[in-house]
């Protein structure tokens, strides 16, 4: 499970503002936690309205296929971060040194 969320750690450190690494790391983790509350709750709602049971599981599939395509949606939404992340931190410090004349490290 965390393994998995590293990467999106990785690119909220690329967009994060120095100084508000902790404030977006504890946000970041409120809403991981949060999406993981309504997800079970979500789950649990499809698995009654379905009526799946410890003896029915005739939708079984039906829920499967729902539960395992709605995990694509996000990809729907990609495109939003096209051009995140492309700068490492050496090239933002150097432009923002630049912006602020200040000499580079010898």
């Amino acid at each position: 499970g965390e393994m998995a969320f590293l990467p999106t750690l990785v690119l909220a450190a690329r967009l994060c503002p120095p100084g508000v690494e902790a404030v977006l790391f504890a946000t970041l983790m409120s809403i991981y936690n949060g999406a993981g509350t309504v997800g079970t709750e979500v789950g649990a709602g499809l698995t009654k309205l379905l009526g799946v049971t410890e003896t029915d599981f005739s939708n079984l599939a039906l829920l499967t296929v729902i539960c395992n395509v709605s995990s694509l949606i996000p990809l729907v939404f990609i495109g939003w971060l096209d051009g995140v992340g492309n700068e490492s931190q050496e090239e933002i410090e150097a432009r923002e040194n630049d912006a602020n004349g200040v000499v580079g490290k010898d």
